[in-house]
């Protein structure tokens, strides 16, 4: 009867010589108008692309991630392997704009928690020898503490990842970071294995000590220092370019002062005094002014150790 049931229809890279804006409307009426005209048609659209504009805004269930296992031949990853709430999906969602689409493009990833770490983390690979556009690493602020989305996301695409979080200690209580690290890890383990991860999490549990623990956690990827990283920054050797780019700033007669008392004796600085001047520069400018400094400076151990567990897997 020549009826056609199903129709496939495959397009290669449509981003090609096209601007950003009629990448984005290309795809959009490829698959949204498109697909609403086919009536009681079936079509499924197939499209490869290397576009973070057009993977910005594709539908998070409908991205496939093809890579070269090398002797293996190409291994696809979906997302739908992610098992993402309706919460995460609409959380990654927001989060793939056009710069953080990169990471779909990426070989390697380092989740951060902000601004300031995305300008650090490029100057200190360099100074480990390592340069992060060669390799094809990409350095991603979730603009907080989430981290849980974007690890099952990654851990679904097998896209090697570290996370670096502050341990965020609180007085009387667990640090913040603890429990932090410890879901992160049962996550990524119980998504990566398929299997249960109780004893895991019960071992875990069980470390006293947290440079123990946190030894531990870096196995999985997960990386914490022991403070916030303004502070361990000073506290690892890195107090002269500090003190150095606070000064920068007009700041009273007051807080130069404490500055001052701070560069000649790490062990009086007043962490939430501190603290509070990187409030008024803002984390992400100061971290922009501290790079220019940085250069031939050894990271803290915990940041190194993250780059070095993404690097020796892309």
């Amino acid at each position: 009867t020549n009826r056609r049931d199903h129709t496939f229809l495959a397009i290669e890279e449509p981003e090609a010589h096209l601007h950003p804006h009629l990448q984005r409307s290309v795809y959009r009426r490829l698959f949204e108008t498109a697909l609403s005209e086919e009536d009681d048609r079936v079509l499924s659209i197939f499209l490869t692309t290397h576009s973070p504009h057009i993977a910005s805004i594709a539908p998070l269930q409908s991205i496939v991630l093809l890579q070269d296992s090398g002797s293996g031949g190409t291994v696809a990853h979906s997302t739908v392997e992610a098992k993402l709430t309706a919460n995460e999906s609409e959380d990654i969602g927001r989060y793939l704009d056009v710069t953080r689409a990169e990471i779909l493009f990426a070989r390697g990833i380092i989740l951060v928690e902000g601004d300031a770490e995305k300008f650090l983390l490029p100057v200190f690979a360099e100074n480990m020898g390592y340069s992060f556009d060669q390799l094809g690493i990409t350095v991603c602020s979730v603009a907080g503490t989430n981290f849980k989305p974007y690890a099952k996301f990654l851990t679904s695409l097998n896209i090697p990842f570290s996370i670096i979080t502050d341990w965020d200690p609180s007085d009387g209580k667990k640090p913040l970071g603890y429990n932090r690290a410890l879901k992160l890890v049962e996550v990524i383990e119980r998504l990566r294995t398929g299997a249960s991860v109780k004893a895991l999490v019960a071992e875990l549990k069980a470390i006293a000590n947290y440079d123990d623990f946190g030894a531990r956690c870096e196995e999985f990827g997960v990386f914490t220092n022991c403070h916030t990283l303004e502070v361990d920054l000073f506290n690892d050797g890195l107090k002269e370019q500090i003190v150095k780019t606070l000064k920068e700033t007009k700041f009273s007669t007051r807080r130069l002062g404490l500055i001052e008392t701070w560069s000649k004796d790490e062990g009086t600085l007043d962490v939430e005094e501190y603290l509070k001047l990187f409030e008024v520069i803002g984390k992400g400018r100061f971290a922009q002014r501290l790079a220019s400094r940085l250069s031939g400076v050894d990271a803290p151990v915990y940041i190194k150790n993250a780059i070095n567990y993404v690097a020796s897997r892309v």
